[in-house]
């Protein structure tokens, strides 16, 4: 029954379980990679929707503009914010995507993705010091 194994091995040092990011797969492994973006790249703010105005006055600081044009750089226009359908798919299958599940509901209201860089579930209204113009990716290029 190769259907309800799990396969796992590395690729470039990302683990892939079933053809899919780790982080997207278990919960334990993408918790640990988002606590690397909080640490290293100061990922947040934890509620992006409240004012949060010592978090955004510290990004103003990093790239020396206005708060107003920092809190416009978020993981949802980030090029390394992953929202391909193949993505997308493994992040559904990860949250459950068994009949009634509220995974479409999860990922829509959150504006989920993949960090490329961190390698983690990614909400595209936070953002980190590693932010990179051009996102989000939607396709894969080749």
């Amino acid at each position: 029954m190769v259907g309800f194994l799990q396969i796992r091995f590395s690729v470039d040092k990302t683990e892939i379980i079933n053809g899919c990011p780790a982080a997207t797969q278990d919960i334990t492994i993408n918790i640990a990679n988002r606590q690397t973006a909080i640490d290293k790249a100061n990922y947040g703010p934890m509620l992006p929707n409240l004012p949060s105005s010592k978090f955004w006055k510290q990004k103003a600081d990093i790239f020396h503009i206005p708060v107003e044009e920092a809190k416009k750089a978020r993981c949802g226009n980030c090029a390394a914010f992953i929202q391909t359908p193949e993505i997308m798919s493994c992040i559904t299958k990860g949250l459950g995507d068994e009949k009634g599940s509220y995974s479409p509901v999860v990922i829509k209201t959150a504006n989920l993705g993949f960090c490329e860089i961190f390698d983690f579930k990614c909400a595209g209204d936070r953002t980190c010091d590693a932010w990179v113009t051009g996102g989000p990716i939607l396709a894969r290029t080749k």
